[in-house]
């Protein structure tokens, strides 16, 4: 068996005597290995964009110009618009900008909840709302989503979890590591318990913009007075190094928020605003888009001919996102078979274990078709050294 990264074997670390975090096991692997392979897999947004790709040439040269000021803490107010555009409804003061989605829903999570209350988080997931939220006294439980009926919401479950009231409900839509965008009757099987609770409903829309098959997903924004919506350019908007990411909600939520962001990054980089600004100005915004779902379709059909030629691997095609989650059903811990697989053929994909689901894996499909093509064949090959074919 491959062991982790020896700095993985401790699972979670502690603040004084007090505060408690667990290791983020994907963050923290993707740190230490990603940069180091050959093909790494483990990304779920859309290749990246250039900045020439994104601004005009007068525009991109009239960086080199800039003071590299503070600029506005809170965010450009051209920029606060242009998101807010996105959000029908939605006004530049219900928008605050932030570094990330990451510290989006970090400030938003200690705006709303306090140590005791209760969160309700579905799962699988991007983990950061259950380990941060355990660490600052909360109490998190989590919700699961159904498998066999397309990762959508358990009514039964959530009814349970609701039993002695919530304050903040989380979810992401469309979903990681699944791809799966939650149906009309999810949706409202959120909502519902919600408004009767007077509880919070915080979703992650970071992928929103990257369908595959299907239509635009339909914000939250706005379903309800206690919608909070957190997002970022980092996947569908394929600008990860801007580190660019914001908040739409009631102003109330946003002021409080930006308290809190006072206290961890104060604000973001002026570059980054600007180049955010172009990105999602209405008539940049969609082509940007539509790049990226071209080539999302085009490594998703490619991932599904691999899979149909394999008896031993499914998947439900993701409908959103720049990933795929594959089921496996041979005897392997997900977390052995990445660390092997990278060590072995320097390709890096994401254990399902590290999302709360063993047998799978998350592969990235937003990645170049070459490196994806590539990636599949040292799959093939790892597994035939194993009889896993």
């Amino acid at each position: 068996m491959v062991r982790p990264h020896a700095a993985l074997e401790r699972r979670h670390f502690r603040i004084g005597a007090i505060v408690q975090f667990d290791t983020f096991l994907m963050e923290r692997n993707q740190t230490l290995f990603e940069n180091g392979v050959e093909i790494n897999l483990t990304e779920s947004g859309v290749h990246p964009c250039t900045i020439e790709e994104i601004m005009p040439a007068d525009a991109a040269q009239a960086l080199l110009r800039l003071p590299l000021g503070y600029g506005w803490t809170d965010g450009r107010p051209d920029l606060r618009s242009a998101i807010a555009s996105w959000y029908p409804g939605a006004l530049a003061s219900n928008v605050l900008v932030t570094n990330g989605s990451s510290e989006a829903t970090m400030i938003a999570l200690m705006a709303i909840v306090d140590p005791g209350d209760k969160v309700l988080f579905a799962v699988p997931n991007f983990m950061q709302v259950d380990g941060l939220g355990r660490a600052l006294g909360m109490n998190v439980q989590r919700l699961p989503l159904l498998a066999d009926r397309a990762w959508q919401i358990d009514p039964d479950a959530l009814a349970q979890a609701v039993e002695g009231g919530v304050k903040l409900i989380a979810a992401t839509n469309p979903g990681n590591p699944t791809g799966a965008v939650l149906s009309v009757r999810s949706r409202e099987l959120l909502l519902e318990p919600a408004r009767k609770a007077g509880a919070w409903l915080m979703v992650d829309e970071i992928y929103r913009g990257g369908e595959i098959d299907v239509a635009e997903t339909e914000t939250f924004y706005g379903s309800y007075e206690r919608v909070i919506v957190t997002s970022s350019l980092s996947k569908s908007f394929a600008c990860p190094g801007l580190r660019l990411g914001w908040i739409v909600g009631p102003e109330t939520i946003v002021e409080e928020a930006a308290k809190r962001q006072d206290y961890t990054t104060i604000g973001s980089g002026i570059l980054s605003q600007i180049v955010a600004a172009a990105v999602m100005a209405p008539e940049n915004r969609e082509r940007i888009l539509a790049r990226g779902r071209v080539l999302l379709r085009k490594n998703a059909d490619i991932v599904q001919s691999w899979i149909e030629k394999r008896n031993r691997w499914s998947w439900q095609r993701p409908a959103a996102g720049g990933m795929a989650f594959l089921h496996y059903d041979f005897d392997m811990p997900s977390e052995d078979l990445s660390n092997a697989f990278r060590e072995e053929e320097s390709v890096f994909v994401v254990a399902g274990s590290w999302f709360g689901i063993e047998n799978h894996i998350r592969i990235g499909i937003g990645v170049k078709t070459e490196h994806l093509v590539e990636g599949l064949a040292r799959l093939d090959s790892f597994l035939a050294r194993r009889n896993l074919v």
